[in-house]
């Protein structure tokens, strides 16, 4: 379950649904996988939380975006059809808005335990998780530790510039 409660986003209810349309135009769910797409509960929790951290900027882009749609269609960019809003996001003009999205999106999907299932990575750490890990022969990093340092000692240069 999401940990982003509503009233704690820096977007409103309007900002909230075209983020959501646009991470679902990103990345539409897929029956063919079996994975959800980045407008997924969850998954758009987690968008939110990482768009929040860009939240001015995105909010600006975000605004020059609905102009365009009123510009452009006479209509807020959620009433436009998706071939319109797909248009729309395509413009050079939405690249700042469109590129945050994507990060932000794209981050998110991908740490999703079940689009990381549908291409066969585990969702946890590797490590520990129970594998054994072989030992060594911890002698052969003998002859390195016998090297002379061959790197710049800065507390030693910092005492001399005193």
């Amino acid at each position: 379950m999401p940990d982003v409660i509503a009233s704690d986003s820096p977007y409103s209810i309007e900002e909230r649904d075209v983020l959501r349309r646009v991470a679902g135009i990103l990345i539409p769910a897929s029956e063919e996988y079996g994975v959800p797409g980045a407008d997924d509960e969850t998954i758009f929790a987690r968008i939110l939380g990482l768009a929040s951290e860009r939240a001015e900027s995105i909010r600006t882009e975000m605004e020059a975006l609905q102009t365009r749609a009123k510009e452009r269609h006479d209509e807020s960019f959620l009433e436009l059809n998706d071939a319109q809003q797909t248009v729309l996001l395509r413009d050079g003009e939405t690249s700042g808005f469109l590129g945050q999205m994507i990060r932000c999106t794209a981050t998110a999907y991908y740490e999703d335990g079940r689009v990381l299932q549908s291409i066969d990575l585990k969702s946890t750490p590797p490590f520990p998780g129970g594998h054994e890990i072989e030992q060594g022969d911890w002698s052969l990093l003998d002859p390195v530790k016998a090297r002379p340092p061959f790197y710049r000692n800065v507390k030693a240069t910092r005492k001399r510039n005193l």
